[in-house]
């Protein structure tokens, strides 16, 4: 029953490794015969103790990617490798390497001849070889490649840029250089992060498996709706959303369409039609019975899986895989990070969108919809400028009443005033289709992408009653705090 799911995708010599079932090893019974017909040199040999196929897969492959860049890989040598009781070996070889006129299945039980003395004999290995040394052998099937990271995370340079491709994408920038790829995996993110450079300018991207991005999976089924989509770690981390194949760096102001804004992330970045997919999969394997057992099988061969190719293990692998499927009593969960929105940390190359919204509706939003309904009990008086005037105060840091994710909803989008050069734009959610036509005529004048973008996701509206709070409503003192606290948020606006 095969438990993987893609067919191995790495060539050596114009033709894929297969499984050889009637590999030989020297022995002590003919080595004069067998070494006439096969020769075969020893490269590396490691311990697996997770996806042990797709490690020795992974080792193999960067030895091929090493060997063929140095010339050292003719048109007559190939590299195998074999595997067993988590041992992985693998080799340079010519000739014929099979036992001619033997199919039959299961591996060899023989004693290498390379071992350190009173090592003692391999156990049964699967070994895996191009058609060439193994015309007979049965096609491969592979899950996909493990990832070869030193102990310091940096993935090393021979296997990185497909790694980086696997992450973000094929699409390229122009002028694009990427530099290297590692991962990390600290308490509050596990992330890879690539180093990239355009022309002069170089910047870090970043995926992120903790905050993992989660998708809806019930009703009402809409992907252009700005709940489709929960991709938090861009903005939480304090970095830039952008798409790796446009130039644009998006710069998310909280209550001023984020929700919608991360969904047009991934729209952007062409990541819709995966979602979907992968949407569809999870909501038909989990809408079924033995549901608790589809879901350790998601988190195990997924989620997990994820987890070791970035290095984390044990209990902060485990907190990882619970946030990732802790909310699908909400009918959330999470996806795997190469289907989350790329993040950048300062948009070298790109054009900022920086999304705006009038500053007292955006908090007004927070306060209504959020923050009174849990702690409108513990204002001295509860009314929105008794909260205003709290959170806008100079020690509201130290108060009690504030978590810092409070805070973050009364932060201006801007701290200075907005710049008329080439490098930014403003996304005014007061008028969602002039900022479209703002951000595409911006991008075609100053980066020559003159494409059309795809349509901004729809944004929640309530009623129209409460939907606003205009300033001119506030009492003098507070509403003096909210034109000090977003002063160039107001003059940006005014030109909307």
């Amino acid at each position: 029953m095969l438990k993987i799911l893609t067919l191995l995708a790495s060539l050596v010599g114009g033709s894929p490794w297969v499984r050889c079932l009637n590999w030989t090893w020297i022995s002590d019974e003919h080595p004069e015969e067998l070494h006439e017909r096969c020769t075969c040199e020893d490269l590396g040999e490691v311990g697996l103790t997770q996806q042990p196929l797709e490690g020795c897969a992974a080792e193999a492959n960067a030895w091929r990617t090493n060997l063929s860049g140095s010339g050292l890989l003719g048109d007559t040598a190939w590299i195998a490798f074999h595997m067993g009781d988590e041992r992985c070996l693998v080799q340079r070889c010519s000739g014929t390497c099979v036992r001619l006129g033997d199919r039959s299945p299961g591996a060899v039980r023989v004693t290498h001849p390379y071992l350190p003395s009173g090592a003692g004999p391999l156990p049964a290995l699967s070994s895996f070889a191009p058609r060439e040394l193994c015309p007979g052998g049965a096609a491969t099937i592979l899950a996909e490649l493990g990832t070869v990271s030193r102990e310091d995370g940096v993935v090393p340079a021979e296997v990185a840029e497909i790694e980086f491709q696997r992450l973000f994408g094929p699409l390229r920038l122009r002028d694009q250089a990427f530099q290297s790829l590692r991962f990390e995996c600290a308490a509050d993110a596990h992330r890879a992060v690539a180093d990239v450079c355009l022309g002069e300018k170089c910047d870090e991207w970043s995926k992120y498996a903790l905050p993992r991005c989660q998708v809806f999976l019930g009703l009402p089924y809409d992907f252009g709706d700005s709940n489709f989509l929960y991709a938090p770690a861009c903005e939480r981390s304090g970095q830039f959303y952008c798409p790796p194949g446009l130039p644009l760096a998006l710069q998310l102001t909280l209550k001023a369409g984020s929700r919608s804004a991360t969904v047009w992330a991934a729209m952007l970045e062409g990541l819709m039609p995966g979602i979907v997919a992968v949407r569809r999969t999870l909501a038909v394997q989990l809408g079924l019975s033995e549901e608790s057992n589809k879901l350790a099988r998601y988190a195990w061969e997924w989620l997990e899986h994820e987890e070791t190719r970035l290095g984390c293990g044990g209990d902060l692998a485990f907190f990882s895989i619970s946030r990732g499927v802790g909310m699908l009593d909400q009918g959330q969960i999470g996806l795997p990070m190469a289907l989350c929105p790329s993040c950048c940390r300062r948009a070298s190359g790109r054009l900022r969108v920086i999304f705006l919204r009038d500053p007292v509706a955006r908090m007004w939003s927070f306060f209504e919809g959020y923050w009174f309904p849990r702690k409108g009990q513990l204002l001295p008086e509860p009314s929105f400028e008794t909260w205003l005037r709290l959170i806008l105060s100079r020690n509201a840091s130290s108060s009690s009443l504030f978590e810092a994710s409070d805070l973050d909803h009364v932060r201006p989008a801007l701290h200075r005033p907005l710049g008329h050069e080439s490098q930014e734009v403003m996304f005014c959610m007061e008028d969602v289709e002039k900022s479209l036509r703002r951000v595409e005529g911006a991008l075609c004048r100053y980066y020559q992408h003159c494409t059309p973008l795809p349509q901004f996701p729809a944004v929640k509206k309530k009623k129209k009653a409460s939907s606003s709070k205009p300033l001119a409503t506030l009492g003098d003192f507070a509403a003096g705090l909210v034109r000090d606290r977003f002063h160039f948020d107001f003059d940006a606006l005014a030109s909307c």
